[in-house]
Formats: structure tokens, C-alpha cells, sequence
């Protein structure tokens, strides 16, 4: 950069020139300072609680023109129930 006031790049085929205008170059001295942390404990869970709280935010699912409705969709191989009737008011003559 100081000999010819440029710099010729070559990237995929293509030479790019870099002038002052792009680039600069400075030299700063900087004080970071670094503090340590070594845990105690480390506790890995694989419990299936967690397991099953990853399925359940993985398929929970909102309707997207009413967010008050939201529902499961679980795939076959991990739905609990395969099939259900539910009735749709609790009117006592409707069941």
C-alpha cells in the first residue's frame, strides 16, 4: 500500500483494486482485561422431562388468523391418543 498507493486483490477471477479511500491501516495498543471462570459443577441432563418438554414446543402450533386457538400437532409415531370426538359446546342435550 505505501509503494504504489494501491492493492490488487484477486477473488474468483476477478482483480479488485483497493485504494486509500477503501482501506486503512492503523496501529492501536488496547488494555483488555480477562476474568476466569472455572465452573464447580458441571450437569449435563438428559432427563426425559426435558425430552418431552422439546417435543411439546416443537409441535404446539397457532392458528394464524385466531392466536387464541393453538393446538398440538404431533406426528403419529409420539401422539398420545391416535384418534379422539370431542364435542364442540357443553350443551347437556348435544351429547
Amino acid at each position: 500500500m505505501e509503494a504504489n498507493g494501491k492493492i490488487v486483490v484477486t477473488i474468483n477471477g476477478k482483480e479488485i483494486t483497493l485504494t486509500p479511500k477503501e482501506i486503512t491501516f492503523e496501529r492501536v495498543e488496547k488494555k483488555v482485561l480477562e476474568e476466569k471462570y472455572v465452573p464447580s459443577v458441571i450437569e449435563p441432563s438428559y432427563g426425559i422431562g426435558r425430552i418431552i418438554y422439546c417435543v411439546f414446543e416443537h409441535c404446539f402450533k397457532m392458528r394464524e388468523k385466531d392466536a387464541q386457538r393453538t393446538y398440538f400437532d404431533f406426528p403419529t409415531a409420539v401422539a398420545p391418543v391416535k384418534c379422539s370426538i370431542l364435542p364442540l359446546m357443553a350443551k347437556e342435550e348435544l351429547n
